[in-house]
């Protein structure tokens, strides 16, 4: 067996999706055992080519759904750049496109290696598949899967062996990571955005980003009783670092509600401050002294007024900048 290389195009559902009679669809279930949620709402459909295999993956649902196909083509003595070149021709024939539609960032590889390689000639074929002239194995770690093993490697994962049921089920893993990857940084985009914003369009945003999480999101989307999937997903997604993604996405979050907080205390006080304003401003009648002026009790209101903000805004859990100290000292001055 000749070394083989997957290449994984993501696609921009704008401008392309997958047709829907597209291959001949794979079994979920049997591909990978994931959670319900997901399972129901995934796809893979499989074409067989004189000179490739394409694999059609979709995972999620509307409005979350995320395309991919992934060529798989035999290495041969063509080199990295070419094979590039021809399966970007492909994935366009396939669409009946005129312009590349796919995320260039997300063009990730699973490099299909055999097993029993002497260590020069893995890295000479490694070399070759991955394009890199000095292959860096730092932080990779190899896991055997009975006749067959796999790596994590920079942009995508190496797999070993002859069954080609197995390497399907590590690309429809691997592609399942890179969605998370993808729905996740465009999530954390979209919230940073929404500083300025508020109202409906930040909480249908919100809404968005909370049904994904409950519905699709898991730290591992396999169930854990398929021992060797799961921590075969756990190994091959490793260089994507979905952790850290979903912390900040959650972090994110949590900002928001802090600085809708924020405003919302903002907004109340200044309401108060100007509503007290205005009943210390109309006099009061039967109130006047001997002279016919109102007697001076400005300086009490001010200082009740003065405390009564001090005790709300540490209620609203602002802390006491100089600005907010000296406009205080002014009021009540």
């Amino acid at each position: 067996m000749d070394t083989k290389v997957g290449l994984f195009f993501l696609l921009n559902t704008d401008k392309a999706k997958a047709p829907s009679d597209f291959g001949m669809n794979m079994p979920v279930s049997s591909i990978a055992p994931l959670y319900e949620s997901l399972e129901e709402n995934c796809r893979f459909t499989k074409v067989s080519y004189s000179d490739c295999t394409v694999y059609g993956l979709s995972y999620f649902s509307k409005p979350y759904q995320t395309d991919m196909l992934v060529v798989v083509r035999d290495m041969d003595s063509i080199g990295r750049k070419h094979l590039e070149t021809q399966c970007a021709f492909q994935i366009a024939e396939m669409l009946s496109l005129n312009e590349p539609a796919h995320y260039g960032e997300y063009l990730h590889q699973a490099i299909w290696l055999p097993r029993g390689l002497q260590k020069q000639e893995f890295l000479n074929k490694l070399n070759h598949a991955s394009g890199d002239p000095e292959p860096n194995l730092d932080g990779v770690t190899r896991k055997y899967m009975g006749s067959n093993w796999s790596m994590n490697y920079h942009r995508g994962f190496i797999f070993g062996g002859k069954q080609e049921a197995s390497f399907a089920r590590s690309l429809v893993l691997y592609g399942l990571g890179l969605a998370y990857h993808f729905q996740l940084s465009a999530m954390i985009n979209r919230l940073s955005q929404m500083t300025t914003l508020g109202g409906d369009q930040l909480n249908r945003t919100q809404l968005d980003v909370q049904r994904f999480c409950a519905q699709y999101l898991f730290d591992n989307p396999v169930r854990a009783r398929h021992h060797e999937q799961f921590e075969n997903y756990q190994l091959i997604v490793k260089t994507l670092d979905l952790p850290r993604l979903e912390q900040q996405l959650r972090k994110k979050m949590q900002d928001l509600q802090r600085l809708g907080e924020l405003k919302s205390s903002r907004e109340s006080i200044e309401g108060g401050l100007g509503l007290g304003l205005a009943a210390e401003s109309r006099p009061s009648p039967g109130l006047q002294n001997g002279n016919g002026d109102q007697p001076q009790r400005g300086g009490s209101n001010k200082l009740l007024l003065g405390a009564l903000l001090g005790i709300v805004v540490a209620a609203a859990g602002l802390a006491y900048s100089d600005s907010l100290l000296g406009w205080l000292r002014a009021l009540v001055s």
